[in-house]
């Protein structure tokens, strides 16, 4: 997808991420938009494309939160590209193969993050914050996932009618 559509769509998401979900969060967790989005595009996309979608909406997340400067685009590039150079060979046509690859896509996004502020000496109760937080986060994630990922199939589909989803 061109950049001149994707910037403002990532934009659009990040800001919804930012603004609108903590307004709707379910018993104080919200669904990582920006995540799933990443994680999707991956399972749909040429390999890279997903790892750029990751690195735009992590900077425009990194420019909202109080956290480090990156922390978001370096773990979301990552997983963009990791679940991207997958795709073909776990991914292609298998329908659990979404919400289970945010669920794990989530995991390791967290542990991405917390490894950072660790690295910068932030005192992180690693347990306690996987089990509150990551946890309950992944497994909403995977309850929207299909909300998401289907008609980004059918964007796919539009946009790369030569590629067998």
């Amino acid at each position: 997808m061109s950049l001149w559509i994707s910037i403002p769509l990532l934009a659009l998401v990040a800001i919804i991420q930012i603004v609108l979900l903590p307004q709707v969060a379910i018993f104080g967790y919200k669904p990582d938009l920006a995540l799933a989005l990443v994680v999707a595009w991956a399972m749909l996309a040429p390999v890279g494309e997903a790892a750029v979608w990751g690195f735009i909406i992590g900077i425009f997340l990194d420019l909202a939160s109080g956290l480090p400067f990156g922390m978001h685009a370096l773990a979301l590039t990552t997983l963009g590209w990791l679940i991207g150079w997958g795709q073909t060979t776990f991914f292609r046509g298998n329908l659990l193969a979404p919400p289970v690859a945010l669920v794990l896509a989530t995991l390791a996004h967290h542990v991405i993050l917390l490894g950072i502020l660790a690295l910068i000496n932030w005192q992180i109760d690693w347990a306690a914050y996987l089990l509150r937080v990551t946890l309950p986060t992944a497994l909403l994630n995977a309850l929207v996932m299909p909300a998401l990922f289907f008609p980004l199939q059918r964007v796919a589909r539009w946009l790369r009618p030569q590629m067998e989803f």
